[in-house]
């Protein structure tokens, strides 16, 4: 006899990017939640079984928007998870804390609270397994201050400052406090009784955290929270509250079906660890960089690099627009910000088209904003959760008939070897 409770969905979750979605996502199959990542809303006539998850997560291309657009496309997720029957909700920013002095973070955050009828969230983007920390209020990148990192040189969301008090203030309409990592080192009973404090008088309240289990603390804490934001650390082990309730947890024992498809590989970041990783990769596979200027005069066509990808597929070629910040700033100067990154994804959205057409079905793609482009440009609704490449970059498999993989990079994720792992976990080779 099944005594599951009915709470499925129980989890809803908006993430900012494509990236941060399927990071999300990972963490949470891990944690015995099942999951579907959906990538934007369903349109009206989609037919999508969303009863057999406990958790859905949508990917929006939020991060870089315009507030107004990056609020309205959050509402409209949070509504359609509330028809659903989501009773918990999670907001998904980067562990780097992506975004610009106006927001997007913060203004997201408000409309959320309204529309829930929330007083209070927590934040917390840290994700200590790949090196990011937070320490009073304070937010790291392997050591550095979030300021003093290779974030301080984004391309389209620079950080110039670590301290998420005074960036939370300053983006969105309400206040900060910060639960020191004194408190968190007590354990749950004492985070709790801290964020019932905080509850009081803060809209936003900020945990510290260094260590994984600091995190398995915060995520048994946070039952109160009808909202919580942050990075995919927090989902550390929320199943517990879903097993408290009365849910019970899938044993998670599927594997990625591997396939003898060639593998393409997009590269749009520019951070310092997918530069390593191209660098890397370069030695030993074909790889061609994308100029934007040579784009916009017409010196790199669309025609001259298809036929270079398509000549090269066998050995998986990479094909990249990752650049040093100095380069970066030349194109910026000469063509503009916008225009420049978006002749790139436009490139990269062509390609993907031009490979699935002729029956490429493994994609590795790296930056938040170029994986967005490219799921777009595929058409591709919906995610199947598979194996981890390396933590918070799992293989994600299509809802499709004939399944595509991707694996679906944040920019400073992987260690240096990360694209040539990626393709033997996806096709054995």
């Amino acid at each position: 006899m099944n005594n599951k409770v009915v709470l499925s969905p129980w989890l809803g979750c908006i993430a900012d990017d494509y990236t941060g979605a399927t990071d999300l996502a990972s963490f949470l199959v891990a944690s015995g939640l099942r999951t579907i990542q959906l990538n934007g809303l369903p349109e009206e006539n989609e037919q999508i079984d969303l009863s057999a998850y406990d958790a859905i997560v949508i990917a929006l291309k939020s991060r870089t928007c315009a507030v107004t657009k990056a609020v309205s496309d959050s509402i409209q997720s949070a509504e359609f998870l509330l028809q659903q029957g989501c009773q918990k909700f999670f907001f998904k920013y980067c562990s780097t804390f992506d975004s610009t002095q106006e927001g997007n973070i913060g203004p997201v955050i408000d409309e959320l609270m309204n529309k829930l009828d929330v007083k209070s969230t927590v934040v917390c983007p840290a994700l200590p397994v790949n090196g990011r920390t937070v320490y009073k209020g304070d937010l790291y990148v392997n050591g550095q201050p979030l300021h003093e990192s290779p974030m301080k040189d984004h391309p389209l969301t620079p950080m110039g400052d670590s301290n998420l008090k005074r960036l939370l203030e300053t983006q969105g309409s309400g206040s900060a406090s910060v639960i020191n990592l004194n408190v968190i080192e007590k354990g749950e009973q004492a985070i709790v009784e801290a964020l019932e404090n905080a509850s009081q008088s803060a809209q936003y309240i900020v945990l510290d955290a260094l260590i994984t289990e600091h995190l398995t603390h915060i995520s048994h804490s946070v039952k109160a929270f009808k909202l919580i934001t942050g990075g995919s650390g927090l989902a550390t082990d929320l199943a517990r509250e879903f097993v408290d309730l009365g849910g019970s947890l899938d044993k998670n024992d599927k594997q990625s079906e591997q396939n003898v498809s060639p593998v393409l590989i997009f590269s749009g970041s520019c951070s310092a660890m997918t530069q390593i990783q191209v660098s890397e990769y370069k030695k030993d596979h074909p790889a061609l960089q994308l100029n934007p200027i040579k784009i916009a005069n017409g010196e790199q066509s669309i025609e001259d690099i298809s036929q270079w990808m398509f000549d090269n597929i066998a050995q998986s070629p990479l094909i990249y627009a990752s650049a040093d910040a100095e380069t970066v700033n030349l194109v910026h100067k000469e063509l503009g910000k916008n225009e420049a990154a978006q002749l790139v994804e436009h490139t990269f959205c062509q390609l993907a088209e031009m490979a699935k057409e002729r029956q490429v079905r493994n994609f590795i793609v790296a930056g938040g904003e170029t994986s967005g482009a490219v799921v777009k440009a595929l058409n591709i609704r919906g995610f199947e959760i598979g194996q981890s490449i390396v933590p918070s970059v799992p293989i994600v498999t299509t809802l499709e008939e004939r399944p595509v993989s991707l694996a679906l990079k944040s920019g400073n994720f992987g260690q240096q070897d990360f694209f040539s792992k990626a393709k033997r976990k996806m096709t054995c080779s």
